[in-house]
């Protein structure tokens, strides 16, 4: 999927999963290691290949913060090149302007300014609640947790939320130090995780949100999940609040606590979706989950690698299948860092992947 040329880091961008996280990990990295790269073919099998907004914006995030070099930054682009300087601390605001997700924004330099030695404040516009991307309910609940687990230090607050297709939702983050990275980019208080057995079910909590609707929705999609999991045998404690938004939507959130491991799963409102299809849509992806021997959800492992790269631990997470986002982040950090993956199991299939 690319090469090394005079440091140069080549990278075709239609490999694998072929979407924007193999730019995502891209930016991230370079800025962290300081290491240029290309990538080329971007989102080539796409249905709009090329760069959309929310990834040119995690471009031009990425260049800000370590004052890069880039060219072909600009939507459509099949190709970009990134040659990075030093990563700053500092204040930071990025706005889409459409309802591009903040989520996966942030995820392009959260790793880079942990270890400037300094604190950043980051203001992000954009979509908070959108789909094929973790909301933010999901990065607070599930991804912000393990993520401080790991020795990553993270405050985040959402003041509106924003929406498909509105967009205009606004988070902030402030990144803390997370210590020191050595030259072979091994970070000292980063810390493994191992999530092999979850262990017994202790709990199953949810948020049932609307915004700029009425807050009979929220209660409907509370009642649907209420019903489908006592059917299952399963007691829930699900919250219903209305959130300040930029647009019209709503959301259900539901997390499994286990002893030593959780998971969390959501489904996201639409035109013309009934409460109960979005109750019915995250009480599946859950019951799928619980029907399997995962720790935690596939999606917050495919987020968590490029963090457990950096440390010196050994890590070995337990999914509920292999997706194909896991593999080919494998192969995206492989390029800038040091890293041994062994991936136990087969494509869409339950397995385990180590870190070493």
């Amino acid at each position: 999927m690319g090469l090394v040329d005079n440091n140069l880091i080549r990278i075709d961008g239609s490999f694998g999963e072929g979407g924007g996280q193999i730019l995502r990990t891209a930016l991230s990295l370079s800025a962290l290691t300081g290491r240029p790269f290309e990538i080329f073919n971007i989102r080539a099998n796409r249905k709009k290949p090329g760069l959309r907004p929310q990834h040119l914006l995690c471009v031009k995030a990425a260049a800000e913060i370590c004052g890069a070099q880039t060219t072909g930054a600009e939507v459509g682009a099949m190709t970009v090149s990134f040659e990075p300087g030093e990563t700053k601390a500092g204040e930071y605001c990025f706005e889409i302007g459409t309802a591009g997700a903040v989520s996966l924004a942030l995820h392009s330099i959260y790793i880079p300014l942990s270890f400037c030695g300094q604190s950043s404040q980051i203001t992000i516009k954009g979509g908070t609640h959108v789909p094929l991307s973790p909301c933010y309910h999901y990065l607070e609940c599930q991804w912000l947790p393990y993520l401080r687990m790991i020795g990553f230090d993270i405050d985040l607050d959402m003041k509106r939320a924003g929406f498909y297709p509105m967009g205009n939702g606004e988070i902030s983050a402030l990144i803390k130090p997370a210590g020191k990275i050595g030259v072979d980019f091994k970070a000292e208080r980063v810390k493994g995780l191992q999530l092999v057995n979850r262990g017994a079910l202790k709990a199953v909590n949810g948020v049932s949100m609307v915004g700029n609707l009425d807050l009979s929705i929220a209660e409907r999609q509370k009642a649907q999940a209420v019903k489908r999991l006592s059917g299952m045998g399963l007691e829930c404690d699900i919250r219903v609040c209305d959130m300040p938004a930029f647009g019209k939507g709503t959301m259900l959130l539901l997390e499994a606590v286990f002893e030593n491991a959780k998971c969390c799963y959501f489904a996201l409102g639409a035109r013309g979706k009934r409460a109960e299809s979005v109750a019915n849509e995250a009480c599946n992806e859950l019951a799928g989950f619980l029907n399997g021997d995962g720790a935690v959800d596939e999606h917050f492992a495919d987020q968590a690698l490029i963090a457990l790269a950096l440390c010196n631990e050994p890590s070995k997470i337990a999914v509920p299948k292999i997706t194909n986002h896991i593999l080919t982040n494998i192969e995206v950090i492989k390029m800038f860092v040091e890293g041994r993956f062994q991936v136990e199991g087969a494509l869409d299939c339950a397995g385990c992947v180590r870190v070493n």
